[in-house]
């Protein structure tokens, strides 16, 4: 028995080469490109745990079910996502061949149960494993997914008084929000006390079925417990999900599914069995671990098989429910389906803090934004807000360090706003004009809930603070830093988990509340991958273009990744992002990781290269160029033009900046947009550190426009003084290089990324900023809005 979800011609594990990562758990977690797509897209994903592959049935019984599983989720409208870890890669969407292999654990017992204690030693020991319903919900929730469908819960044991077993699944229910559908807690459990005890934890719990109708008890559909709530339709269901999202309650929930009257054993008969399971394990001394598959297996004997088949007969009614609620959720958020109600006491009951407007019911990810709004912004700054803490010491130099690295030192600490994301939105207020509005998104914790006064701000151009929303259970982003006496960084440490999981939704609700106001968006690539996509397909959707700071080798490469989830796209197609602001090391891992992905081989970027068709009278004059400014080592002996070109088609617009040797904007714009003092006839124009090549029109292209590309050398500014540290001197750049982009379009300047005098000017200003970041003890200077043209 095989259903083929997708052609898998080979036997293929996810370690291999062309494996994707996610950035929740970088170089570990491997999506499966469909899963992945349908998160990003908010489609109905429902995720399958794998213990009952490699641990609750038998082969083939395992195999057979868990395809029969795929299809009925499919038949629903869904897509499943069974989760394991396959040879220690923790693994969402197992292909068919990694559950064949799953489904027949070798004789020696190697491949192990999976919850949260055992993860990270089977990651890094390669083991293979099925993971338990606590394992499940953690990568489930890496992954974005939020409803899991299963047989039946974990809980606390009889007698655990004397034994303190309770399940790892009741903890994880209390602290990751995801929607747990089963039937209900297994029924060999103390039911009575494994209630009690997800009350405590603040775990939502509802039953199928009008109010009145109780928990169900596993073989059973009554196990008198009464339920807290009910509901009669998946919509109820996914109403609660996505009110629980909303509100970021970071708590799972149960929703009890009673087995189908022709699955069910009668509560007398389980009981006896279940008595005399109990007995046989406490004569045999099972504890601990062990406990569970063995009742389970005598249960199995004592019963005959018919436990079995009652127990995947009510799995596949679970994973239906599952698959419809999943269902319902997608609608709900797609197609706002479900409003909050008018009398609920959710909006009064959460106060309006002193950033972020109550939240609201939100569509993904096709948002209904107006052109018109009372509550316009010029610019949305999407990413992190946080305290920084700058440690300078008054001696010792980074050569010298074994004296004073393991006792306390001497030195001054200060304490100043910080966050990539909150530095470019503090550069862009500090440079922009009065008129302009620079919004920031992010979330903080409730220490800062006086924002401007955690971060010393002034009102003198500072940001709209509007859009931070604080998380009363979470904690405000920090960075500690620690520098020599030279201001160069010795140590530093980022706590920025509010930030890099900042909620979707709440990004949705700030770009509603924005409408097609924003000419621009900054983003910060510290956010992890389902913000990050959410930013910039908000942005795309509301006409805006993106500039986005990569913040560090690793965070850039993730932004190429957005291909495999349809967001990024070739040029002619609006690119995912219009400007980004590397440096040198965070180019070569552009271009290095754009290669891993075979990015360099699609037939589009062909297309885009093919039109570019520069020769060797192009590369000569790049010598030239790079001989004369003093930078042939960055330009021609590392080859920065030739990887900034290979990632042009992706991101039209790159501002690499090497140090003290200034900036180089490699660009590829449309013939007809192009301006300024040095263009001159002929394919080949060339000044003073300028080369530009007129290519040919993109195949395929509508708009029939060349192609141009445009290589320009930025000389840097010298600083003046003392070099008081280089936190902040690269978001500085990318800030006031954003606030003019905005003020190019507020003014009615079009496509300002083409005027070659206007992109000099741009950046020697920018740059000058970063010199005054360089001699301030700020993240970001406030000196910037004094700055002049």
């Amino acid at each position: 028995m095989r259903l083929t979800s997708r052609s898998l011609p080979r036997m293929r594990f996810r370690g291999q080469r062309n494996s994707r990562r996610m950035h929740t758990f970088p170089s570990s977690v491997t999506i499966d490109p469909e899963v992945r797509e349908a998160v990003q897209a908010n489609k109905p994903v429902v995720a399958l745990e794998s213990t009952i592959l490699t641990h609750g049935i038998p082969y083939p019984h395992n195999l057979e079910m868990a395809y029969e599983l795929n299809k009925i989720i499919r038949a629903e409208g869904a897509v499943p996502a069974t989760i394991a870890l396959v040879k220690g890669r923790p693994t969402v969407g197992a292909t068919d061949e990694e559950i064949e292999y799953l489904c027949q654990p070798p004789k020696d017992g190697s491949f192990i149960k999976i919850s949260r204690r055992d993860m990270a030693y089977a990651v890094a020991h390669g083991v293979t494993g099925g993971t338990t319903i606590a394992g499940t919900m953690i990568l489930a929730h890496m992954a974005g997914i939020r409803v899991f469908a299963t047989g039946g819960l974990g809980g606390v044991h009889r007698g655990s008084e004397a034994t303190m077993d309770i399940s790892a699944d009741l903890e994880e229910l209390g602290r990751t929000p995801v929607a747990v559908v089963s039937a209900g807690a297994k029924a060999i459990l103390d039911l009575d006390k494994t209630f009690e005890y997800l009350e405590t934890k603040g775990v939502h719990v509802s039953t199928f079925g009008p109010k009145g109708v109780n928990i169900p008890a596993f073989y059973s559909r009554d196990s008198g417990i009464p339920s807290p709530f009910n509901f009669e339709t998946p919509k109820q269901a996914a109403a609660v999900i996505h009110t629980n999202s909303l509100l970021q309650l970071q708590s799972g929930m149960l929703f009890c599914i009673p087995a189908p009257p022709e699955y069910e054993i009668p509560a007398a008969d389980i009981n006896a069995v279940i008595d005399e399971a109990v007995l046989s394990a406490e004569q045999e001394g099972i504890k601990g671990k062990a406990i569970t598959p063995y009742l389970l297996n005598r249960i199995l004997e004592l019963t005959g098989g018919r436990s079995l088949e009652s127990n995947v007969g009510f799995v596949k009614n679970n994973i239906k429910v599952g698959a419809s609620i999943a269902k319902a959720l997608s609608e709900i958020e797609t197609q706002k389906t479900y409003e909050i109600s008018p009398s609920a006491t959710s909006q009064p009951a959460i106060p309006a803090t002193a950033f972020a407007p109550a939240a609201k019911s939100v569509s993904s990810p096709a948002l209904e934004l107006n052109a018109e709004t009372s509550d316009r912004a010029d610019c949305l700054v999407v990413g992190a807000v946080a305290v920084d803490l700058t440690c300078d010491l008054t001696y010792g130099v980074l050569e010298k360090q074994s004296g004073w690295i393991h006792t306390s030192n001497p030195g001054a600490i200060h304490r100043t706003p910080g966050g990539v994301g909150f530095n470019v939105c503090l550069a862009a207020a500090y440079a922009s004009s009065g008129d302009a509005t620079i919004r920031m998104i992010s979330a903080v914790g409730p220490e800062a809930r006086d924002l401007p006064a955690v971060l010393n701000l002034t009102p003198t151009g500072s940001p709209d603070l509007s859009g931070v929303l604080v998380v009363e259970d979470g904690r405000t982003a920090q960075y500690i830093a620690m520098h020599d006496r030279k201001g160069d960084l010795i140590v530093a440490c980022a706590d920025m988990a509010l930030v890099e999981q900042l909620s979707p939704a709440h990004i949705k609700s700030e770009f509603r509340r924005a409408g097609k106001s924003p000419f621009w968006v900054g983003v910060d690539a510290n956010l992890d991958r389902v913000p990050l996509s959410t930013a910039i397909l908000c942005a795309r959707q509301a006409d805006a273009k993106v500039l986005l700071e990569p913040t560090s080798v690793a965070r850039s490469r993730e932004i190429l990744e957005l291909s495999d989830v349809g967001v990024t796209d070739v040029l002619p197609n609006p690119p995912t992002v219009d400007v980004m602001t590397p440096n040198i090391f965070e180019l070569q891992g552009l271009f290095t990781h754009g290669r891993e992905l075979g990015l360099f081989e699609r037939q589009d970027w062909w297309r885009v290269i093919d039109a570019i068709g520069a020769t060797t009278d192009f590369q000569n004059a790049i010598t030239w160029m790079a001989r004369d400014s003093g930078i042939m080592e960055q330009v021609v002996d590392n080859g920065l033009v030739q990887m900034a070109v290979h990632l042009l088609p992706f991101i039209p617009n790159l501002f690499v900046k090497i140090g003290e040797l200034g900036v180089i904007s490699v660009q590829l714009v449309k013939e007809s947009e192009v301006r300024g003092r040095m263009v001159g006839p002929g394919q080949l124009s060339t000044g003073p550190g300028f080369v530009m090549w007129r290519g040919t029109q993109i195949a395929g292209d509508p708009a029939g426009d060349n192609v141009c590309l445009i290589v320009r050398h930025h000389q840097a500014h010298k600083v003046p003084g003392d070099i008081v540290s280089v936190t902040g001197a690269g978001d500085s750049f990318a800030g006031v290089l954003l606030s003019e982009l905005v003020a190019a379009d507020k003014q009615g300047i079009q496509n300002t990324l083409a005027d070659v005098d206007a992109i000099s000017r741009i950046v020697d200003r920018a740059q000058r900023a970063s010199v005054l970041t360089l001699m301030s003890r700020f993240a970001i200077s406030p000196d910037i809005k004094n700055l002049k043209e």
